[in-house]
């Protein structure tokens, strides 16, 4: 199976957060829900050429105005996570898309 990060998936995903995801570093059966990505509008395709959907300038206002953009930051859900979160970069390609029976 070829491996796409995060942002990949969302755009597969017809740009609908709330997909879940295992990270190669997690026990198995192990896995949380996408619930948000920074920048990203639920709905509309994630700006920015793919695959790491980056190459622009952070919007004025942001404390990196006007400089290039870091990797967006992805925030999981999961009962089993430190305070039930976490906030990741979901460029890597240690990620794989699972589909749990909730």
């Amino acid at each position: 199976m070829e491996r796409i990060n995060i942002y990949q998936m969302y755009m597969e995903n017809d740009c609908k957060l709330g997909f879940y995801v295992h990270r190669d570093s997690w026990s198995a059966g192990r896995y949380a829900k996408v619930v948000s990505i920074q920048w990203v509008t639920e709905g509309k395709p994630i700006k920015g050429k793919p695959p790491y959907f980056g190459g622009f300038k952070n919007p004025p206002g942001h404390p990196r105005a006007g400089k290039n953009m870091q990797p967006r930051i992805v925030v999981l859900e999961a009962e089993w996570l430190d305070e039930g979160r976490l906030e990741t970069n979901g460029g890597t390609y240690s990620w794989e898309r699972v589909y749990p029976s909730l």
